[in-house]
């Protein structure tokens, strides 16, 4: 569907776009009669914020069993706590998970591999720094590390065992796998013109946004393509996009001497602008149960299918796509006994 929506591409990525959606658009509600019981969910990033307002609201709405994918035990412990008290008859697993280590992302994803069922997953870990900082075994940048390599494999890996449990005849419906996006996106002027990974972890021109927003840009081109090799009636996967919301963590590490901008601005900003929680993880919510098949490999936004950033629909982005593509395996070929070598073709 985003396919076919670059007329729309103008005003969607316009300033004032953005400003009227983040005041003027609110909630879709959900399709009536809908109940996940018996069902089964699995969220990143969920011990506090949008990814703990997401948990909620699928409890609410009956869900069987939650995994509370969290990096610190006592956060994730908290979060399920809180969460037994207002739904004492469901099932809450706290599961730990470091975005920034691909051990712990393979041994996570074995142990979904012991799950009965899985029906939902929302990868809403991310983050955003004011400082360049490299991981110190990979070598990457950290945002591009986390936001784009880490949660590819994630989202890899896992979509690659859905297909295999709905050929196994285990889940009698394509269960869905929703990637938390930007609409930062469309301000990126990230080009085709240079291998990807090598500008990504350079440190020269680094900034906050930029990094955040190409790293977003990356991670739609990314799923687009992963979408193209998977069928949706394997598995359903989209990109969605929350938009601002305020009082979330995402911004949590800053400078550690912030200027004016970032210390005052940005969070006035963000209060005056930003949705409420609420609000922001009914877009996952939505992007689960609301757009179905034909919201496979598309950009969720605003409770609605959105378009692509403006590179994908032009040759460059052609050639982006390939490019990221091949030095994106590349990189976690070391995955290939994971069930990851079915993708390189």
């Amino acid at each position: 569907m985003s396919a076919e929506l670059e007329k729309d591409l103008f005003w969607e990525s316009s300033i004032f776009g953005i400003l009227y959606k983040q005041l003027f658009v609110h909630p879709k509600p959900l399709p009536i009669k809908v109940s996940l019981s018996g069902n089964t969910a699995v969220i990143t990033g969920s011990n506090s914020g949008i990814g703990f307002e997401a948990c909620r609201q699928l409890l609410q709405i009956g869900l069987s069993r939650l995994i509370v994918a969290v990096r610190s035990q006592a956060s994730g412990d908290t979060a399920a706590k809180k969460l037994r008290m207002e739904f004492p008859d469901v099932d809450i697993k706290v599961w730990l998970l470091d975005m920034a280590e691909y051990d712990s992302i393979v041994a996570f994803v074995r142990q979904c591999r012991s799950l009965d069922r899985i029906d939902y997953i929302i990868l809403n870990a991310a983050m955003q720094s004011s400082t360049f900082r490299r991981h110190t075994t990979t070598g990457h940048e950290l945002v591009f590390q986390i936001d784009y390599i880490s949660t590819v494999l994630l989202c890899v890996l896992l979509a690659l065992m859905l297909k295999d449990r709905v050929h196994a005849g285990t889940i009698t419906k394509p269960p869905v796998l929703t990637i938390v996006g930007s609409d930062t996106m469309y301000l990126s002027t990230f080009s085709a013109a240079e291998p990807v990974f090598p500008r990504m972890d350079n440190p020269t021109g680094y900034s906050r946004m930029k990094q955040y927003m190409d790293s977003k840009l990356l991670l739609m081109v990314f799923i687009r393509r992963l979408a193209q090799q998977i069928n949706p009636d394997d598995v359903i996967i989209n990109v969605c996009n929350p938009g601002m919301v305020a009082g979330t963590g995402l911004g949590r590490n800053g400078s550690p001497n912030p200027g004016f901008v970032e210390k005052y601005a940005i969070p006035l900003f963000a209060r005056a602008l930003g949705r409420k929680v609420q609000s922001g993880a009914s877009v996952y919510i939505h992007a689960l149960l609301g757009e179905g098949k034909r919201g496979h490999g598309s950009f969720i936004s605003d409770w609605t299918i959105k378009p692509y950033a403006r590179l994908l629909y032009a040759k460059e982005g052609q050639v982006l796509s390939e490019r990221l593509w091949h030095e994106t395996m590349e990189e976690l070929k070391f995955a290939s006994d994971h069930g990851i070598e079915k993708l390189f073709v």
